[in-house]
């Protein structure tokens, strides 16, 4: 197994499977062209953020992490945040979870971003058993949220 991280910054065409991930975890109530021309102009974009970490085994994309700025509408306090950890369904259960958002601390450090915000419905275990601490619980159109930050460094 030869693991490696890009951001599609660095080679834009993994945007075209990030755009499908993102739209099939994330946003299936928008079109598909739309979330997938957003995730290209991600790739294009000379700014820090969004950026988009993919992780790679034998050169090919198996998951994914993005550094972005208000995820969260209307919480721009909690900025920058960990979103979009996806993980592609046949790799699941080897630690690349824990991989991405170790890999997205690192990066986010190197940029001297001192914290971290996410906030996730399901996976509070997942992130907890990484550092990152619950910090507030919202309801989001009759869901559960909870907010979680991590300091680094």
């Amino acid at each position: 197994m030869t693991i490696a991280v890009l951001t599609t910054k660095e080679c834009p065409d993994l945007a075209r499977t990030t755009g499908r991930w993102r739209w099939e975890a994330f946003f299936r109530d928008r079109s598909p062209s739309e979330v997938l021309d957003r995730e290209n102009g991600t790739a294009k974009s000379p700014d820090l953020m969004p950026t988009v970490l993919v992780l790679l085994d034998q050169q090919r994309p198996i998951g994914m992490v993005t550094l972005c700025l208000d995820d969260l509408d209307g919480r721009p306090l909690l900025n920058p945040w960990l979103a979009g950890l996806y993980v592609d369904p046949a790799h699941r259960g080897n630690g690349h979870g824990h991989r991405l958002i170790n890999e997205l601390e690192a990066f986010a450090s190197r940029e001297r971003i001192k914290r971290l915000s996410l906030y996730t419905s399901n996976a509070v275990s997942l992130y907890a058993g990484v550092g990152w601490r619950t910090i507030e619980t919202v309801e989001l159109k009759g869901k559960t949220y909870f907010i979680m930050q991590k300091h680094l460094g």
